[in-house]
């Protein structure tokens, strides 16, 4: 004998669990899509917070292009051995120098995670690289190609360590 199948009888236990499946998989695509999103965001925001604190540098060197040599050097101290106390009117130019590189590697450190900063000066003097480098946990999943201005110097270059460097170059 067959059985026969009551009209208007509802959904077997089966289709019920297949369509949980499809939407438990749906939702997990969509749930990794998202964290992907949020890790591409996140670096794209501290690059954008690396090329406006190159262009901040780069205004600061042309205000005061004679001084350029003494931030650079500042710039090359480690973070407490800068940044002189200068105050309007009592500042002669190397104190002034030194405490424009504090007040701007300042804000590299709250804008990039554990960031820091290389200026090289060219022999000409008028001119530079601004290497800024900092540390982008998780940059290395991203699978991306860095071109030549994300190039890190010899001690950063593992991209395993999640380092990620812009490199500016600088005219004042």
């Amino acid at each position: 004998m067959f059985m026969n199948k009551p009209d208007g009888g509802g959904f077997m236990l089966i289709e019920v669990l297949i369509s949980l499946l499809l939407l438990s998989l749906g939702a997990s695509a969509w749930l990794s899509a998202q964290a992907g999103a949020l890790r591409q965001s996140r670096l794209n925001q501290h690059t954008v917070q690396a090329q406006v604190l190159a262009a901040d540098l780069a205004e600061r060197l042309r205000a005061s292009s004679c001084q350029a040599q003494a931030v650079a050097a500042q710039l090359a101290l480690p973070a407490a051995a800068s940044g002189a106390a200068c105050s309007l009117g009592q500042c002669d130019a190397p104190a002034w120098a030194s405490a424009d590189a504090a007040q701007w590697r300042a804000g590299l450190q709250q804008a990039l995670p554990q960031g820091s900063a290389q200026l090289q000066i060219d022999t000409g003097g008028r001119s530079g690289l601004l290497t800024l480098v900092w540390r982008e946990p998780g940059a290395q999943d991203l699978g991306l190609a860095a071109p030549a201005y994300w190039r890190c110097p010899g001690d950063f270059s593992d991209p395993a360590a999640g380092w990620r460097c812009l490199n500016v170059g600088l005219a004042w």
